[in-house]
């Protein structure tokens, strides 16, 4: 009995020692296959897929997820020497629901290699932009983000096809001229005078070498053991000789400060992140950006370095996020005082026509790659009353009922519509292909049990759970597939955002519009704008810069500011509500959430209150 066990514990041993064993062999001699396998893993577990696009003969490489939605997709274009997956670190804190695609550089990893010509920021704008019409990404205006010598192709592309963009983000692009030498540039001017005798700092043969570019890319010192650094080298080494062609021909004249000689031809909105200690391209860049590129907001990463993406993934993110919802707002509202101008109605007809330009330089926007959904209107009579925003008022608070999996859920429109980027927003809003089952209920194939929590957090912004709840990835997948963006980023990011000594300021913007029910067509009562706050100092900055608006300034109180308009002159309100948010912006908030409430007080008049949340991060102070 005792040698049977003793031989099953020997059989037992061997089994584990032989994947172990085969791990420090590989760890030990081929240090380099690990590191592809944990790459390959890597975009397995973010969900990542790698395709290939052929055009011409000339094959690209790159990783994508998610697709085309709400919310613009994003192409990540890397830095010098580096591949598709350098943006891993900072994909893994992005929603999944948003569609993002990063391909390797002209001649890099798995895109083609060919000659010297596409190798110059030019020339590497040109395939780009060739990879861009392949899989088709323009059908609909996209953000764009470049690190480094990615984001010196990306301005430059910025410059030469502005109709592609929504956005724009840059990441310690190079490209720039500056007066501040840094350690990399000085190191340059060595390599010169030696007439390229040197080794260049980027491309390194040694893992020592190795270990001196990771310094000075990097403020946050790593620490990587010698087999890591050894299995570094071994990637790079057979490119090396590619690389230095690169290198070579991004440094000539013509492709050095290629950014700063288009970078007055930036017109969409630009966001540019630096690491305040970086090494390799001076932080002096982003003034000079700001300077050139009206609106230009610049975010500076205390304690980091060149390599933003790796040191700072989960911030980068989360500032790249913010960003594209921002402009995306901004954008809704300007539409929203330009259509005040422009829009027509005729209700004979049973139709409702938008008079809109097909582009607008004022709002520096092609209209055409907008669609307006609300072209057919019914007749105006069956209907108790209408509200200003082309929708009735009983569509929004009449119960609906849901069957979900089996499971029948009751709710209003307006509910179900709280995030308009969501799947259900896009559902009740008539972009998206409803189904009913026989009892004449929306019919929704999901898990019906773990709706009542996407529901409740429909209903109250919060995410409230049983503490006993084990269906964290259930509900992940619900979020997920639902399209809940802040919902997702609770399940996401359990953890506070924010260091203990912080804390959140919040500004509560909310427009209440009276309407009359029986005019026709509808009549606005009155309008009154409302600011509510205890960060006094920025009611202050309010009562001193839109003096001219006072006459509409009702009501002021310690944490409250009220602008209130009448009949005659209720379009001001849009005026000043985007003038406002544009305000409290600049201020450093970001929008957290928006929604709408419809009501009926009296039985001549309904109103309708939108409602928008601004967040910022605040230090406290000791007393």
């Amino acid at each position: 009995m005792d040698l049977d066990v003793l031989n099953l514990f020997a059989i037992a041993m061997g089994t584990l020692a032989v994947p172990i064993l085969l791990f420090m062999a590989s760890f030990m001699l081929w240090p380099s296959s690990l590191i592809k396998v944990y790459y390959w893993y890597w975009r397995r577990t973010l969900g990542l897929q790698v395709r290939y696009a052929d055009c011409g003969g000339y094959r690209f490489c790159y990783s994508y997820r998610g697709k085309p939605g709400f919310r613009p997709s994003i192409l990540m274009l890397h830095d010098f020497s580096a591949h598709k997956d350098t943006w891993l670190s900072m994909v893994k804190y992005l929603p999944r629901h948003l569609h993002l695609l990063c391909v390797d550089m002209p001649g890099h990893e798995g895109t083609t290699r060919t000659n010297v010509e596409d190798y110059s920021i030019q020339g590497q704008v040109k395939r780009i932009r060739q990879f861009v019409d392949t899989v088709r990404l323009n059908k609909k205006p996209f953000h764009l983000v470049g690190t480094s010598m990615g984001g010196n192709v990306a301005g430059v592309y910025a410059a030469c096809y502005p109709s592609d963009l929504c956005s724009l983000t840059l990441i310690c692009p190079a490209g720039l001229r500056n007066s501040c030498k840094t350690k990399f540039d000085n190191q340059m001017h060595e390599l010169e005078n030696s007439e390229y005798t040197l080794s260049i700092p980027l491309i390194p043969s040694t893992p020592e070498e190795m270990e001196d570019m990771l310094k000075l890319c990097s403020h946050v010192r790593f620490r990587v053991p010698q087999q890591i650094l050894q299995g570094l080298v071994d990637v790079r080494i057979p490119h090396n000789d590619f690389y230095h062609e690169v290198f070579m021909e991004i440094m000539r004249e013509n492709s050095k400060y290629a950014l700063h000689e288009h970078m007055h031809l930036i017109t969409m909105p630009l966001q540019v992140i630096w690491g305040k200690q970086d090494q390799v391209v001076d932080v002096s860049g982003g003034s000079v950006l700001a300077e050139a590129v009206p609106g230009c907001r610049v975010d500076l990463l205390e304690n980091c370095g060149h390599s933003v993406v790796m040191e700072r993934p989960r911030h980068t993110a989360k500032l790249i996020l913010e960003f594209i919802i921002s402009q995306q707002t901004r954008l809704h509202s300007r539409l929203e005082l330009h259509a005040n101008s422009l829009l027509q109605c005729t209700v004979g007809s049973g139709r409702l026509r938008l008079l809109l330009p097909f582009k607008h330089p004022e709002l520096g926007i092609d209209l055409n790659n907008y669609s307006l959904n609300v072209l057919r209107v019914p007749d105006w009579s069956k209907y108790p009353y209408q509200m200003d925003n082309g929708d009735w008022g009983h569509r929004m608070t009449h119960p609906v009922t849901l069957n979900v999996g089996g499971h029948l859920y009751t709710t209003s429109i307006a509910t179900l519509q709280r995030y308009p980027d969501s799947m259900l927003g896009a559902m009740f809003r008539g972009d998206f292909p409803t189904t009913r089952d026989t009892q004449g209920n929306y019919f929704i194939d999901r898990d019906g049990t773990l709706f009542r929590y996407i529901l409740n957090f429909l209903r109250t912004s919060e995410l409230t759970l049983p503490g006993d709840f084990m269906e964290m990835d259930l509900l992940r997948k619900e979020a997920d597939f639902y399209q809940i963006e802040p919902l997702i980023q609770c399940l996401n990011d359990p953890k506070p955002l924010y260091p203990l000594d912080t804390f959140e300021q919040v500004v509560e913007l909310s427009s209440t519009r009276k309407l009359s029910k029986y005019s026709n067509p509808v009549a606005v009562i009155i309008t009154q704008l409302t600011i509510t706050t205890k960060v006094h100092s920025l009611l202050e900055g309010i009562s001193n810069n839109f003096t001219k608006w006072n006459k509409h300034m009702m009501d002021t109180r310690d944490c409250q500011v009220s602008f209130t308009f009448g009949p005659c002159d209720y379009h001001q309100e849009v005026s000043l509500r985007v003038h406002l948010m544009d305000y409290i912006t600049k201020q450093g908030f970001t929008i957290r959430n928006t929604r709408v409430h419809h009501m009926s007080e009296r039985a001549n008049e309904n109103t309708v209150e939108h409602h928008w949340t601004f967040c910022r991060l605040a230090y406290k102070v000791e007393d």
